[in-house]
């Protein structure tokens, strides 16, 4: 059973400058689930649909009985209190799924949050998944300290600054690995039957939100990964990188990118749009009805485009998607989005812990309320819930069928 970090950004966060750190009622716009938890969540039982009359005088008196009755005398009052800001979370919306939205935020998943959407990190650049409690490279960054030293895909981490990586929790190995800047960490890696130490010194690494390549002659292929505030320009260098390569077409891959900074989001689609076509709607309890719109033909509103999704393309990779098919510029070809429509913000607690919530609505150009639907494909092609990606060097693989049939389509109505 493999146990996957989209702690992938954890790796490379450490210590952020605290400029960094969204104003308590200024909160930065993101849209859950995007720097989603490691493991899959388990679906919560559902909470009872009455409330309680005089519930806050029964609060209280609920308290000051467990703390005379219940049966271990030495009770941590922070972890009930703790416990009682998580339930008025989850008494919130939350998806269908089990998924959470609303949600409490300790200082480390506060800190990978904010430096997450900020595009550049502190770290090694490695993102890592278990194999049987083995703590496994899933991906490397280009340019980072772990890619400069010629650490790959696939290579196995056996122990951290002496510490053994195998059976700890994914959590513990990821504060082994990361660290402040300019210090040093010492790996012992595994490559089939050679083992060697590898020490690497952290230090500031760019998260690559979009990766690239050209396919055959004429296709340029992009993976939207997340929507940090990095992103725009990121795939404004992708695209324009593929195009002086010969690139006549496109192929966005979305079926792993759930979410991120809204803006970024909206400045992305912009970029594939004609001035004036509508992008997203969005509410606020207090607000008027704001839409957003592409400003100026986009710089790549020709390129002839199929977009891929399925059901981990979420929040802002679905405000995406949606404003590509209403607007008629793009073939959507997979399985169904994962369908979210709330736009939330990050409000501390003044104690370094935070709570994520749902502050706004979010309606895409297609005109229809996303959550329980999501965004379907024109062509639709089997996309597995677990599935993960191709090594970029391996795609296009043979077992892509969403990409074949991208690639047939693009030939067809060439």
């Amino acid at each position: 059973m493999r146990k996957f970090s989209l702690l992938t950004l954890a790796l490379f966060a450490c210590d952020p400058e605290p400029d960094d750190a969204p104003a308590t009622e200024e909160a930065a716009q993101v849209e859950a689930p995007a720097l989603a938890a490691a493991t899959t969540p388990t679906k919560p039982p559902p909470p009872r649909a009455e409330a309680m009359p005089d519930a806050e005088k029964a609060f209280t008196k609920a308290r000051r009985l467990i703390a005379e009755h219940y049966v271990d005398p030495a009770l941590d009052e922070g972890s009930l209190y703790t416990g009682a800001v998580e339930g008025m979370l989850a008494r919130l919306g939350q998806h269908p799924s089990g998924h959470p939205i609303n949600e409490l935020l300790s200082p480390r998943e506060l800190e990978e949050l904010i430096q997450g959407t900020g595009g550049t990190v502190v770290g090694i650049g490695v993102m890592i998944e278990q194999v049987a409690d083995i703590v496994v490279v899933r991906g490397v960054i280009s340019g980072s300290p772990a890619a400069r030293s010629g650490l790959r895909r696939g290579d196995r981490i056996l122990e951290i600054d002496g510490v053994r990586a195998q059976g700890k929790p994914l959590v513990e190995i990821v504060d082994l690995i990361r660290g402040a800047a300019g210090t040093g960490v010492d790996l012992f890696v595994q490559r089939d039957t050679e083992e060697w130490h590898e020490k690497l010194v952290r230090a500031t690494v760019a998260i690559e939100n979009v990766e690239s390549k050209l396919i055959g002659d004429k296709l340029g292929y992009l993976r939207l990964r997340g929507f940090a505030e990095t992103t725009p320009a990121e795939f404004d260098a992708a695209v324009a990188a593929l195009q002086t390569a010969g690139a006549q077409a496109l192929v966005l891959d979305l079926r792993w990118c759930p979410g991120g900074v809204l803006d970024a989001a909206v400045a992305v689609t912009g970029s594939l749009l004609r001035d004036g076509q509508a992008i997203v709607t969005t509410t606020g309890r207090d607000e008027p009805a704001k839409v957003a719109a592409a400003t100026g033909d986009g710089r790549w509103h020709a390129l002839p485009l199929v977009a891929l999704i399925g059901p981990e393309t979420a929040s802002g990779a679905e405000i995406l998607v949606d404003a590509l098919a209403a607007h008629k510029r793009a073939t959507l070809i997979g399985a169904p989005t994962f369908g979210k429509g709330t736009v939330e913000s990050i409000h501390e607690l003044d104690n370094g812990w935070a709570i994520k919530i749902s502050t706004g609505r979010f309606v895409g150009a297609g005109g229809e309320p996303l959550p329980g639907r999501g965004v379907k494909p024109n062509v639709p092609v089997p996309v597995a819930a677990d599935a993960q990606p191709d090594p970029l060097e391996a795609v296009p693989a043979e077992s892509d069928a969403a990409l074949t049939t991208a690639m047939t389509w693009l030939e067809e109505h060439d």
